[in-house]
């Protein structure tokens, strides 16, 4: 975890809490998912597919730069566990200790071409995971269900966060 990564952790901790507290609605839950977004946005490190890495070297593109990515290159930032997942999980976190257990079994992204991304929603897996999978098991459950192979090469990244 980096020092971003721990700001957003607390900040993520105060808003699970104050959601528990005082149940504020669907604006106060949008923010929370968006800084479980922004958190794992925020890892030093992302993982890419063979074919997206084809495809963005064919591009002529430096795949480590946040910055090259644009709906117009045609790939994207993919968070295995969907950030409305690993909300909903940490609503019933009883702790910072767990909060922060599933912060890190979560924070991964992985670059995907538009072609590899469109799977997803076509298995309509977008913002869910598999039937039948519990938080904790495969972090890669989609992406099996759909035949994507994640590289086990960590790609160091740099530049702004974007989403």
């Amino acid at each position: 975890m980096n020092q971003t990564q721990c700001a957003l952790s607390d900040l993520i901790f105060d808003t699970i809490k104050n959601i528990q507290k005082h149940n504020p609605g669907e604006i106060v839950n949008w923010i929370a998912r968006n800084l479980i977004a922004k958190y794992s946005l925020a890892n030093d490190y992302y993982y890419t597919t063979q074919k997206t890495k084809d495809h963005i070297d064919s591009l002529g593109l430096d795949i480590s730069k946040r910055g090259n990515k644009k709906k117009s290159n045609g790939y994207t930032f993919e968070h295995p566990i969907p950030a409305k997942v690993v909300f909903e999980e940490l609503l019933m976190a009883e702790s910072r200790e767990k909060v922060d257990e599933i912060l890190r079994f979560s924070d991964r992204v992985v670059i995907l071409s538009a072609e590899e991304d469109s799977l997803l929603t076509a298995a309509k897996l977008r913002r869910s995971m598999p039937e039948n999978w519990r938080f904790f098991d495969n972090l890669y459950a989609r992406y099996d269900k759909i035949g994507l192979k994640v590289l086990k090469t960590k790609i160091e990244m740099s530049g702004a966060i974007k989403r």
